[in-house]
């Protein structure tokens, strides 16, 4: 039976299924119309142009050099923007996924993939950071999805490069050519935001001492000094916006919000932790996480299945540092779950059915986990008779991890079950990558590309506490479209794990072979991966109607405003959107047109010029 038109029909329903979530993002984007900022943004950029619009803005509120420069390259299309750059983010996004994971399989000496593996995670990917973005502004409001978002991309294809050429530069004048290319890329890409540049910052500052100890030998100088040169690009990014004379007019100039007095060093620990936590236990951030790990992991499984061995390896054993870190993370927990839970502070442990669940939970893991460390000798004795369990043990504990991600996803949850869930969920996933790292250690297999995960995923956590450290430290406040990175941090970390442990069963599959678990493993994965794709895609479909009212209300408006002012008529007020469309999820506030945070009295009247009548705008500066 030939396989191979099977196999070619299977990757093109597993690669449309996977672009079918972006496609109804792109169709959602085409509904984004201007609002707030963009006004004022754009209307600057085709009054003084790319550069003029730079020096402008830089003079009088912003240093955001890259920024601004966009949106005077964008002003022409003017209305249109908004739903163009939707569409450019999301190919951009995408393309520097792929080549990201091209380039990193090639960096680590691994064997290529196939390209539609390749596509269909590098699709994944982003459509599950978008899934995960704190505000869904982060990508339809096309101020915050240029400030915010594209940076990733670019970033990400400056990353990809790296990895890409790294290994093939030899002369020292062609790696001084590259170090300054992707220097003045990464410098560029800084420009766009000072969130941003902070993020970029602590990431190059976690890349130097990972790159040391992860890439391999040959292609260490290189990959050294282009992430020195990124470091000190994006350092230079900072301080060229810092030093702009509008940062200093507009904080001179601000309200007394900016007035408070800033956080001491005492609590800057308890508020980073505060808002770790309210990441930790977001659904859709963990969600990003938990889909691109049964993503990579079914598809990796499948795709480098090894053949069968002519003998058996050495047997898998449960080691005890794994299992005592999982029932130490168990008892730390107990005073989480078992604390009071009834409206009478008196009253100790009582407890609504819901709830009722994850104390059951708790005590049979606690249970589970007391049992197997006190039988771990006989249970050893088994598996050296019985080899192919590992699988089984594998299977067991990636059970238990997807179904507490069910319980997650499917039902609300309070903060203390959402805590808890969250925490057995990593918890467990890690004890199983130790596990699988003991028995490679013991038999000599050990490779660089597991040893690179931990280093992998260390580096991504501690990017996203620096980031939440240094928004602490500052009296800018952090907005929640600001924070697209974490998004694209939990899938990405998610992306690590999976192909890492889909590398320890195909190792293991090597010399131990277990073909009946493994199947289970992979099917368990592809299932998680439907439902968590099912959720997504019902949820923009029903969001799609709602975007389509507001493009529709938005756009007969606009055309009233310009139609009136053609005619010679002047509007004393431009009609709002209707209020039931104000608060979709797309967060459309319906601003009208002089609403803008950032506009000068230069720029608002240019606004006012081309949108409003004179006589309304003195009404509503009066007002204010």
């Amino acid at each position: 039976m030939n396989l191979a038109p099977r196999r070619r029909v299977a990757w093109t329903i597993v690669l449309v299924l996977a672009l079918l979530p972006l496609a109804s993002i792109v169709i959602l984007g085409s509904h984004g119309r201007l609002m707030g900022d963009d006004f004022c943004h754009l209307i600057s950029g085709q009054e003084y142009g790319p550069w003029g619009n730079i020096l402008y803005w830089r003079n009088s509120f912003n240093g955001s050099f890259s920024y601004y420069f966009l949106h005077g390259l964008t002003a022409p299309l003017d209305t249109r923007a908004a739903s163009v750059f939707v569409l450019v983010i999301i190919v951009v996004w995408t393309f520097s996924q792929a080549w990201l994971i091209y380039a990193g399989h090639q960096l680590f000496g691994q064997d290529k993939p196939p390209l539609a593996w390749i596509i269909v995670a590098a699709a994944a990917m982003v459509w599950l950071a978008i899934h995960g973005l704190p505000s869904s502004l982060s990508i339809y409001w096309y101020s915050a999805a240029t400030r915010h978002t594209l940076p990733i991309a670019i970033l990400s294809i400056a990353l990809a490069a790296c990895c890409a050429f790294a290994p093939r530069i030899q002369s020292i004048r062609r790696l001084a050519l590259a170090c300054a290319i992707f220097a003045l890329v990464v410098f560029v890409n800084a420009g766009m935001s000072e969130v941003f540049a902070v993020v970029q910052f602590a990431l190059f500052t976690i890349l130097l001492p990972a790159a040391y100890a992860m890439t391999p030998r040959e292609s260490r100088r290189n990959c050294l000094l282009l992430c020195r040169s990124g470091w000190v690009a994006t350092l230079a990014g900072l301080l060229v916006m810092a030093t702009a004379p509008g940062v200093a007019i507009r904080l001179a100039g601000s309200d007394s919000s900016l007035d408070s007095p800033q956080a001491s060093p005492a609590n800057l620990i308890p508020k980073t932790l505060d808002h770790l936590q309210s990441f930790f236990i977001d659904t859709e951030l963990n969600t990003a996480f938990i889909g691109m790990l049964a993503i990579s992991l079914a598809i990796m499984v499948t795709v480098r299945r090894s053949p069968q061995p002519k003998s058996i390896g050495e047997p898998f054993q449960l080691a005890a540092p794994p299992l005592l870190l999982c029932l130490i993370a168990q008892l730390l927990l107990v005073p989480l779950v078992w604390t009071n839970q009834s409206d009478n502070p008196l009253v100790f442990g009582r407890f609504n059915p819901a709830y009722l669940v994850v104390v059951c939970t708790q005590l049979l893991l606690l249970t589970s986990l007391s049992a197997i460390l006190i039988a771990r000798a006989r249970i050893n004795s088994i598996l050296q008779n019985k080899a192919e369990y590992w699988a089984v043990i594998t299977a067991l504990t990636l059970s238990v991890v997807f179904i507490m991600v069910g319980a997650a996803q499917f039902r609300s949850m309070n903060w203390r079950a959402a805590t808890y869930v969250n925490c057995s969920i990593f918890t467990l996933l890690f004890a199983l990558l130790w596990q699988f790292h003991f028995h490679f250690q013991a038999t000599g297999r050990k490779g660089r590309f597991f040893e690179a995960v931990i280093c992998v995923c260390i580096a991504l956590g501690a990017s996203v506490i620096a980031l939440v450290a240094l928004s602490q430290a500052t009296t800018i406040e952090q907005y929640e479209y600001g924070l697209s990175f974490i998004a694209f941090a939990f899938a990405f970390a998610g992306f690590i794990c999976g192909i890492s442990l889909a590398y320890a069963i195909n190792q293991a599959n090597a010399t131990t072979p277990a073909i009946r678990p493994t199947l289970v493993i992979v099917f368990g994965s592809a299932l998680v991966a439907s439902a968590i794709w099912s959720g997504v895609m019902l949820g923009n479909a029903k969001h799609i109607p709602e975007f389509g009212r507001f493009s529709r209300a938005w756009d007969e408006r606009h055309q009233l405003i310009l139609s009136k002012r053609e005619s010679g008529e002047l509007l004393a007020e431009p009609p709002r959107l209707p209020t039931e469309i104000l608060d979709i999820p797309g967060g459309f506030w319906g601003y009208d047109y002089w609403l803008s945070w950032c506009a000068s009295d230069e720029i608002t009247e240019l606004i006012m010029d081309k949108y409003q009548a004179q006589e309304s705008f003195e009404s509503w500066q009066g007002q204010g």
